[in-house]
C-alpha cells in the first residue's frame, strides 16, 4: 500500500518518531494482517480486529525505532524507550515517556448490513477514538478497513494514520462503564477530532479515502 506522508512530521517521545518510521511500520502490518486466514477476521467483533491491528501496529514502531511495547496489559503509554525494560509495575502503568496508540475502524450509520471483508469506505459517517480515562494528551490515532483489493478476501489494512500532542479533558466526553463489569470506555469529542485531523501523518494513496477522511474530521493536506 502506498500512503501519502505527512512533510516533516518528526516527534520526540522518549525516542525519535518521524514519517519513515510510521510508513514502515504500516507496511510492517499490513504484510502481517494478510498472514491471519480470512475465517478468523469473519468470526471476530471488530473491536476485537482493532486490538490486532493496534498490537501489531505498536511491535512494528517498537522494532522500527528501538523502542519496546509497553511490557504489562494496562500499562501507558503502549510503547515506552528501551530505558524502561526495567522499569517496575507500578511505573509502567503511567510511564512518564512513549506513545499511545488507539485504533479505530470508524462508524457507519445504524442497521448497515456490511460484513467482515467488505470495504466500509462508502457508507463511513464518522471516526471515533476511544480511551479508558480523559487524561490522553498525546494520541497517534489509527484508521483502518477492509480495502478493496485483487484477494478473494479483501484483509484488513491501516488506511490513515493521525497524531495529536494538545489534547485535554475536554476533548474526551463522559466515562462510561462505570458500574458493574463493563470496562470503562471514553469516547473522543469534536474538537479532539479536529486536532487529530490536523494532525495528519498518513494517508492511503486513495481518492476515496483521502476525502472522506479530510471531510469527516475537518481538515486538508493542502494546508500542511
Amino acid at each position: 500500500m502506498i500512503y501519502i506522508l505527512k512533510p516533516n512530521f518528526n516527534i520526540d517521545c522518549g525516542f525519535n518518531l518521524n514519517g519513515n518510521h510510521v510508513n514502515s511500520a504500516l507496511d510492517q502490518t499490513n504484510r502481517f494482517l494478510e498472514t491471519i486466514p480470512s475465517t478468523v477476521y469473519k468470526n471476530i467483533d471488530y473491536k476485537t480486529t482493532s486490538s490486532i491491528v493496534g498490537s501489531m501496529f505498536c511491535h512494528a514502531i517498537a522494532d522500527v525505532v528501538g523502542a519496546i511495547v509497553n511490557p504489562i496489559e494496562k500499562g501507558h503509554p503502549d510503547i515506552i524507550p528501551i530505558a524502561g525494560k526495567d522499569a517496575l509495575e507500578g511505573e509502567l502503568r503511567n510511564y512518564p515517556v512513549g506513545l499511545e496508540v488507539k485504533c479505530t475502524v470508524g462508524n457507519i450509520p445504524k442497521g448497515s448490513k456490511l460484513r467482515a471483508g467488505e470495504p466500509r469506505i462508502n457508507a463511513l459517517v464518522g471516526i471515533t477514538w476511544q480511551a479508558h480515562h480523559q487524561e490522553v494528551t498525546k494520541l497517534l490515532g489509527l484508521v483502518w478497513d477492509f480495502v478493496a483489493s485483487e484477494y478473494e478476501f479483501n484483509y484488513p489494512k491501516i488506511t490513515a494514520a493521525f497524531y495529536a500532542d494538545n489534547l485535554t479533558i475536554e476533548d474526551w466526553g463522559r466515562i462510561s462503564g462505570t458500574k458493574g463489569r463493563n470496562t470503562k470506555v471514553t469516547g473522543m469529542k469534536t474538537t479532539g477530532k479536529q486536532k487529530m485531523g490536523q494532525g495528519w501523518v498518513a494517508l492511503i494513496e486513495d481518492p476515496l479515502y483521502r476525502e472522506r477522511y479530510q471531510k469527516i474530521l475537518k481538515f486538508s493536506i493542502e494546508e500542511n
